[in-house]
């Protein structure tokens, strides 16, 4: 530490961050500052998630109808390409977070996201417009990727700026409420929306309009503490991209298995799941189907908190790892279930419950791997990338195992291999020697 003059690159390690940190006072839980904040979030993942729960009506009107399981595929395959995206969004919001602030990065992401999503509930069908219609679908899904990367990490590191002083696994995860919430209303709605007609339509234009009230309520959002302070102290420095992922690869790597794995955990339990049982096995009817995702959302909203609140006390990798663990305990009675024809609703809404344990530490894990300079820009790439490969991908990947095999379990075999992937990145974090930045201070 004696050479600290000759460092090209002056930065503050995490660990030094985090102690600095604790000697400051938190600043006042202001309620409206802390629902601003994921005010956004409720309704930017009810946007993006209402396209996988009406993926069976969008798939009448965007798909020719000749081979309704190709068009449904096709639809899904609109949902990933919206991650595809995701990892431009990260680095434009990411270094606008890192570089310009937390509340820039969020306001601007909340007015991007309602755009495409106002056009998708304009846009003419298949049946006017042929396969364009299909390609202006597509494009409007890539902007929503781009837009949405910018906005559920930023309003996780936002929030545990402000107020994760104490108990911070349990308010960063306050903020995941926020996220399935969102979900959680996407999917009760789609069992009041009709499986024919323009209905749905509705739904994109009502949640465009509720996106622009809530980027005019965020110009009332303050800076973080720690960003300010950090800017105050280097006002020019600003780390290239290259520099970052080259002494944090590893740090990078663990969370985009980590994120892939939550992301594409969410997507096949709480979303696919239900049309999967309906519309290919028909063990059970597509209003039963939806109900299910409605329950078990709300299931995973409620125990989030009580999650965070456990990690806080018990470790976040001892909390991860055991709902791991029971988390594919339940998936091996899943396939025999689905094996024997059966659908036993305890069994869901206890898989739930584990799956909840499982990820509800993981965005904190990954957060203390970085400092506040390169945060923003390090979550939300790992975040994105790992959306990319194993999250919004889910269904159509499970959709293409089923076909292809036309086997009933199989893709409950792929998501066995997304929480194994998940558990993994905990059981191989080990303790590292230095913070994953300090190489740079060097």
């Amino acid at each position: 530490m004696k050479n600290n003059a000759k460092r090209n690159v002056s930065i503050p390690t995490a660990q030094a961050f985090d102690q600095n940190i604790k000697t400051q006072n938190a600043p006042p839980l202001r309620a409206p500052l802390f629902l601003t904040s994921i005010l956004g979030t409720i309704l930017e993942y009810f946007e993006y998630a209402i396209y996988g729960f009406l993926a069976p009506m969008i798939a009448q009107h965007f798909f020719s109808q000749s081979d309704p399981t190709s068009a449904l595929i096709n639809a899904f395959g609109v949902f990933a390409v919206g991650s595809l995206s995701k990892p431009i969004g990260a680095l434009i919001f990411g270094h606008l977070g890192d570089t310009q602030g937390r509340r820039l990065s969020l306001r601007y992401s909340m007015i991007g996201i309602s755009i495409p999503t106002f056009i998708v509930g304009i846009l003419p069908g298949y049946d006017v417009w042929g396969w364009g219609a299909a390609f202006a679908l597509i494009l409007c899904r890539m902007l929503q990727g781009i837009f949405i990367a910018g906005e559920s990490d930023g309003v996780r590191i936002y929030v545990f700026e402000h107020f994760g002083h104490k108990n911070p696994c349990l308010m960063i995860n306050l903020v995941g409420c926020g996220a399935y919430i969102g979900i959680a209303l996407a999917a009760f709605i789609a069992t009041q929306i009709s499986d024919t007609g323009d209905a749905w339509r509705y739904v994109f234009l009502g949640c465009s309009a509720c996106g622009i009230v809530v980027f005019f309520l965020r110009r009332f959002l303050v800076e973080t503490p720690p960003f300010l302070e950090y800017r105050h102290k280097h006002p020019s420095s600003s780390i290239p991209m290259k520099k970052i992922v080259q002494y944090n690869w590893r740090a990078l790597v663990r969370t985009i298995m980590i994120c892939g794995a939550g992301g594409g955990a969410y997507h096949f339990f709480l979303v696919f799941q239900g049309m999967y049982l309906s519309k290919i096995l028909e063990l059970i009817s597509f209003e039963e189907a939806t109900f299910y995702g409605f329950w078990l959302t709300g299931v995973y909203v409620v125990f989030l908190p009580i999650a965070g609140w456990a990690a806080d006390i018990w470790g976040l990798s001892r909390t991860a790892k055991i709902g791991g663990l029971l988390t594919l305990s339940h998936l091996l009675v899943h396939i025999g279930m689905i094996i024997n024809g059966i659908v036993f609703f305890p069994i869901m809404f206890s898989t739930t419950i584990s799956m909840v344990f499982f990820f509800a530490p993981a965005f904190l894990f990954l957060l203390k791997h970085y400092d506040v300079g390169i945060r923003f820009r390090c979550l939300s790439l790992g975040h994105t990338i790992g959306s990319m490969l194993f999250s919004g991908s889910t269904p159509v990947v499970c959709l293409f195992l089923w076909k292809n095999t036309l086997t009933s379990y199989i893709p409950y075999l792929y998501f066995l291999f997304l929480v194994s992937m998940g558990l993994a990145a905990f059981v191989l974090n080990g303790k590292s020697k230095s913070s994953p930045l300090r190489r740079l201070c060097f």
